[in-house]
């Protein structure tokens, strides 16, 4: 059993290449501002109104 894994590492270890050859583009990165960007906009209009809207409604109850 031991001696599977040490083959199967061994092999992994030769059939894999020592330098990825990846490419990012250069437009990812702006993607992922473009992403943060409307996280933070979403965050603002969809917690911050209802947050707001509560407030408002408990000042009306306190009013009367």
């Amino acid at each position: 059993m031991k001696q599977r894994r040490v083959l199967l590492l061994v092999l992994s270890g030769v059939c894999m290449p020592l330098t990825a050859h990846a490419y990012v583009d250069p437009g990812t990165g702006m993607l992922v501002w473009q992403g943060l960007i409307a996280v933070v906009g979403a965050f603002l209009v969809f917690v911050r109104n209802p947050v707001a809207a509560f407030k408002r409604l408990i000042d009306r109850i306190k009013r009367k």
